[in-house]
């Protein structure tokens, strides 16, 4: 898998990384460039990435990303390889994204430019319920409230892929 983080001194690129390795468990030859959350960013991580000696033999079934707008730079980046054998080696990938907003990632699935994205539930409903609540009872807000995400298309009833 070639996987494409944010700014790796980021939190938020952090905690992805670590859901992402929890998610996928051991057995991945994961391979990982950083972007700057654009979408010319994922092209151009990818590109450099695609020159480097080392890169020649590695072929990936997965490109993931940590966001939409990457993971359709990544896809780029691939479709202007020169090397036909490679770019279509590399298009036989899957490419997904993260961040899933209805015009966004999850409207990238639809149109099959992206295999799948994760949907990252919105946080602003549920920061007003705490307030409410805190407002309400005066008890004080809870220190951490978890959003579970889900993914697009719903990968339920998907097998696992394995290394």
């Amino acid at each position: 898998m070639l996987y494409v983080q944010g700014p790796p001194d980021t939190s938020v690129t952090q905690e992805r990384l670590l859901g992402a390795q929890e998610a996928m468990g051991a057995g991945f030859d994961l391979r990982m460039v950083a972007g700057q959350w654009t979408e010319e960013s994922g092209e151009k991580s990818v590109q450099a990435f695609l020159r480097l000696k080392t890169s020649e033999l590695f072929v990936p079934r997965v490109v993931a990303s940590q966001n939409d707008a990457m993971a359709l730079g990544a896809r780029r980046a691939v479709s202007g390889l020169a090397d036909r054998e490679r770019k279509q080696a590399w298009s036989n990938a899957a490419y997904a994204g993260c961040d899933g907003l209805p015009e966004g990632g999850q409207k990238l699935v639809r149109e099959g430019k992206l295999a799948a994205t994760v949907v990252t539930p919105s946080n602003a409903g549920p920061a007003v319920d705490i307030v409410a609540e805190v407002l309400r009872t005066g008890r004080p807000a809870p220190a951490q409230l978890v959003l579970k995400p889900v993914s697009c298309p719903d990968l339920s009833t998907i097998r696992p892929l394995r290394s």
